[in-house]
């Protein structure tokens, strides 16, 4: 879910950019149809209003999706297994986080540098990283970036939430470092299994099992 918001605000800031330098530096060029006239484009506020908007929205929806999944996984006592995620894909998360709120700032900072009329998307780039630092915290250092199994799914939350529920499964197999989980209707779910420390291994898979018979559902290589 991560990669579609990712996708649309980079779709987003593409587009933003040639506006603001456009503006910035008092060019004429044309965009979508739209006849760009450098300082005397009429839209312009219009125009990094509605960016900004967008950015706002699908910020604030992947962002509500990441702090649900950690308000979930920290209550551990819903779940039957329950631990943080390991420490080498701890050290993944922080690598993507800090990479994407360097992103963020530089394309703050770019917007702000090419025109002071993009200063409302500039400004909710700063909010998005913000966010996503403090998230970064509370995940790392309060070890809220977890996995969890119910009898009804497993939940995992770090740099995005996902939940694999048991119904309607017929076969769970472990290949090349994946889990994967193919269901009657053709789905197939996956997750790394470095999600999981591996001192833990051996109790995830025995509470899988205990949750999902093996005599219902076909394991391969677990």
């Amino acid at each position: 879910m991560n990669k579609v918001f990712n996708i649309w605000i980079l779709i987003i800031t593409i587009s933003t950019y040639p506006v603001a330098i456009a503006v910035g530096k008092n060019l004429d060029f044309s965009l979508f149809g739209l006849t760009i006239q450098g300082e005397e484009f009429e839209y312009k506020e219009l125009f990094f209003s509605i960016s900004a908007g967008l950015l706002f929205l699908f910020g604030v929806i992947r962002s509500s999706k990441k702090w649900l999944g950690l308000r979930v996984v920290k209550q551990v006592e819903r779940f039957q297994f329950s631990t943080p995620i390991s420490t080498k894909r701890k050290q993944r998360v922080r690598l993507y986080n800090i990479l994407e709120i360097a992103f963020y700032l530089i394309f703050a900072g770019g917007l702000i540098y090419f025109s002071e009329f993009a200063i409302y998307p500039a400004l909710i780039f700063v909010i998005l990283a913000l966010d996503n630092l403090i998230n970064t915290i509370l995940g790392l250092a309060k070890k809220q970036y977890r996995i969890g199994m119910t009898k009804k799914a497993i939940v995992m939350a770090d740099r995005e939430t996902k939940a694999v529920y048991f119904k309607g499964l017929k076969k769970i197999s472990h290949h090349q470092q994946t889990m994967y989980f193919e269901y009657v209707n053709g789905l197939v779910l996956h997750f790394p299994d470095d999600l999981i420390p591996k001192d833990k291994w051996d109790n995830f898979v025995e509470t899988l099992k205990d949750n999902v018979s093996p005599e219902k559902v076909y394991y391969s290589n677990l």
